[in-house]
């Protein structure tokens, strides 16, 4: 099965042709082109993707990018949170200090 490709021009007058009364299935008849595809078009064409398809995509991307930003900043205050309960927790509860001979000690600590 292959797919035929339609150029701007050719989308655009089936469907200005639209606009003048005529029904998707008789454009679809008249230029052998699915009713769904037409449909597609028209969906297109009201958000406003039909026009410059390399606007639209450069927009998505810049939408993308945007959200990405928003949240490596998030991510960014919630480590810096996080860093900074890690030292208060640190200073509040000292760790006892390790054996010289790097093996840990059976004694267990007890919460105060």
């Amino acid at each position: 099965m292959s797919y035929r490709r339609y150029t701007q021009e050719f989308k655009l007058k089936v469907l200005r042709e639209l606009g003048t009364g005529e029904t998707v299935a008789r454009m679809a008849r008249r230029y052998a082109v699915s009713r769904q595809l037409i449909y597609e078009w028209q969906q297109k064409q009201k958000d406003g993707v039909l026009h410059d398809s390399r606007r639209a995509g450069e927009e998505q991307l810049l939408r993308e990018v945007n959200d990405l930003q928003r949240k490596v900043g998030q991510l960014t205050m919630e480590n810096e949170f996080l860093k900074k309960t890690l030292q208060r927790l640190e200073q509040r509860y000292p760790l006892a200090e390790a054996p010289a001979d790097g093996r840990r000690s059976s004694v267990k600590l007890r919460k105060a």
